[in-house]
């Protein structure tokens, strides 16, 4: 009986592996056309186009109600126009509170089916990210032509020290009636931001901002320094 040296041992294995792989590799076209293959029972096949009456679809979620923007929030010339997108909402107790690039809307969802308008507050800044603590509602603010009063005439040259940029805070112990009380200028803006508590400090809150837009300048915000290449990429003027 002849013996199978190690080599021959190692040779046929190298084999084996070569042709499992090319077995493997010849399979991949037919996977791959499988996954391609176009089917009939798509419920997205043949939808209907519209803005406001799209053809709808949807699987293993049920379409419950539907509200247009309010007025303040849309561009009736124009309906992409990015100043009225709607950004990110945040919920608490029977409100959803719905972030915008021009303001905020609140709704009443205690019946799903059937939500309503609390509120709306017309206060342009771009992006409108939302949270809420308690009686707080926060939000983000990055453009140039968000002012400190909300207003929406943007700002004119030569008046920049009407600008904001940052973080609003509102008091919405009325909910009907939100009032800002605060408004927290940074060097960036605030594109996002992030609420955390401390269970050991529940007399505050803590925000933690992240700021995209370029640094403003010195003349506009004390402590920053847009001119300067060499400035810190940090959000808060020191």
């Amino acid at each position: 009986m002849a013996q199978v040296g190690p080599a021959h041992r190692r040779g046929v294995r190298r084999v084996f592996a070569v042709l499992v792989g090319a077995m493997a590799l010849a399979l991949l076209p037919a996977v791959a056309a499988s996954a391609q293959l176009p089917t009939t029972n798509d419920p997205r096949v043949g939808l209907s186009p519209g803005l406001d009456n799209a053809g709808t679809a949807s699987l293993g979620m049920q379409h419950l109600a539907n509200r247009p923007k309010p007025p303040g929030f849309s561009d009736p010339a124009n309906p992409g126009n990015f100043g009225f997108l709607t950004s990110d909402m945040a919920f608490q107790g029977d409100y959803a509170f719905v972030g915008n690039f021009n303001g905020y809307n609140i709704y009443n969802i205690a019946t799903p089916a059937s939500p309503s308008l609390t509120t709306s507050v017309v206060c342009p800044g771009g992006q409108g990210d939302l949270s809420v603590y308690g009686n707080l509602l926060f939000m983000s603010v990055e453009e140039t032509r968000a002012r400190l009063d909300c207003g929406t005439q943007g700002v004119p040259v030569g008046q920049e020290a009407l600008r904001f940029r940052g973080v609003r805070i509102f008091d919405i112990s009325n909910i009907a009636t939100p009032v800002q009380v605060a408004a927290v200028q940074t060097c960036r803006g605030s594109h996002t931001h992030t609420l955390v508590t401390d269970k050991h400090d529940r007399r505050n809150v803590y925000i933690y901002v992240q700021g995209t837009a370029g640094v403003r300048p010195a003349t506009e915000l004390a402590g920053c320094d847009g001119n300067n290449t060499n400035t810190p990429t940090g959000d808060n003027p020191s």
